[in-house]
């Protein structure tokens, strides 16, 4: 039997069944706004792909009590959604429910359900709000901020509440199914991630020639090297580049994950806003074959070297090769980028805090790296290159996959929690 439908009057929905009601949000829920102004609770939540979980603790119990007293207190069923800069599309999942008593920030929108609604159900159906843009939509001002006021006169959907249950029953069950899958398919992507790493590694300290005799490098980082390899200081081999760019060249970024561009890379592509100088003759001239880095995040990988012409910020440090002809950049930077040599970085670099380390040349360039012959050094680049992206091209058919059960359960939560799909169907 055809179910009858009817217009719900929000365009992005469209029709619902006939026997369910559109009400305001202000009609479901009320909202939470009981601060911890005496500080009876001190485990601090946070939004965590999309669920609230614990917040590390970070301070000590005087800077506790001052941050958590503005907190909101929190209990479960409480529905968190963060209004905060709807215009980034990277922040995700900004809808959670709570699962234990707690404080929360009050920057986030916090909501009670009454007892005519499903909390796991008016869960769902914000996320299906989300999934399709309507919370952004709802957003005001420049930095699309959105707030309760705002969020409580805009409609909402409300099946009759037995329907509600049938719905998060059939929903828990089959996206547990689903998550079950996503779950494996990014420990396969892992997987796939280190044995990448893993090849890389060991073709930069070991070779790829098999049988060659092993001696100790002197390195603690590098280990046993082949006998025929060098080790130089990286002062050996490249001097420090101070040189300004110009108009005409482009500005490369440098990325934990990547390395060095290839091209400027326009702010909107970016995950986040980066804010550049108009003039562009502060920045640094790079040149192919140079080194590069970010001061301020070598340690966690921000390095690469350099393939084309262009220019990076005045913030980085930029090394070029003290004899041309005699170093493969291919390599140097996956030598450079190896997680050993990233924690070497680590060690070199000066700071109170992780957060406030720096790599000066100064210490980057007492360094040590093993260094074959340029023969050798191409050969290795060229097997890594070859190897990468065999073992690439399989992470992007997993990631493919990844993101297509990702999207088939946000469609799966949609059709359902707007009456799409029946239970049971």
């Amino acid at each position: 039997m055809v179910r009858a439908m009817k217009d719900s009057g929000i365009e992005w929905i469209g029709e619902i069944p006939a026997g369910w009601e559109v009400a305001r949000v202000s009609s479901c829920f009320s909202e939470v706004k009981e601060k911890n102004t005496d500080n009876l609770y001190d485990n601090a939540l946070q939004f965590k792909m999309g669920r609230i979980i614990p917040k590390p603790r970070k301070w000590d119990a005087e800077e506790i009590g001052e941050t958590y007293s503005a907190y909101t207190i929190v209990h479960p069923g409480t529905i968190m959604v963060n209004g905060l800069n709807l215009e980034f599309d990277f922040v995700t999942q900004r809808v959670a429910i709570v699962e234990e008593n707690g404080i929360i920030t009050s920057a986030y929108i916090a909501m009670s359900p009454n007892d005519s609604v499903d909390a796991d159900y008016m869960c769902y159906l914000l996320k299906a709000y989300d999934y399709r843009r309507a919370l952004h939509n709802m957003g005001k001002g420049l930095r699309k901020i959105l707030n309760y006021s705002e969020l409580k006169t805009k409609p909402i959907l409300l099946p009759p509440l037995s329907e509600q249950r049938s719905i998060v029953k059939a929903l828990n069950a089959e996206c547990a199914r689903i998550d079950a899958v996503i779950e494996q398919t990014r420990a396969s992507i892992e997987e796939y991630k280190k044995l990448k790493q893993s090849v890389i590694t060991q073709a930069v300290t070991k070779g790829i020639r098999p049988g060659r005799r092993m001696v100790n490098s002197g390195v603690d980082w590098l280990g046993q090297i082949p006998d025929e390899w060098a080790v130089f200081r990286i002062a050996n081999l490249y001097d420090e580049r101070n040189e300004r760019g110009t108009d005409d060249l482009p500005i490369l970024t440098v990325s934990i994950n990547t390395g060095i561009s290839d091209h400027e890379i326009p702010d909107e592509e970016k995950d986040r806003v980066v804010v550049r100088s108009e003039d562009r003759t502060l920045y640094k001239r790079v040149c192919p074959g140079d080194l590069a880095y970010n001061m301020m995040r070598a340690w966690q990988g921000a390095f690469g070297a350099a393939r084309v012409d262009g220019m990076v910020s005045p913030a980085y440090v930029v090394a070029k090769p003290k004899t041309p002809g005699i170093l493969d950049s291919r390599y140097v930077e996956a030598l450079l980028r190896t997680p050993s040599a990233i924690e070497e970085m680590h060690r070199y670099s000066r700071g109170i805090t992780d957060f406030r380390l720096r790599l000066y040349w100064p210490e980057f360039k007492n360094i040590c790296v093993c260094v074959p012959s340029v023969k050798e050094q191409i050969e290795i680049a060229d097997y890594i290159d070859a190897k990468a992206a065999e073992i690439d091209t399989l992470i992007q058919k997993k990631q493919q996959f990844l993101d297509e059960m990702e999207s088939y359960k946000k469609s799966l939560i949609y059709e359902y929690v707007t009456g799409k799909k029946e239970v049971g169907q």
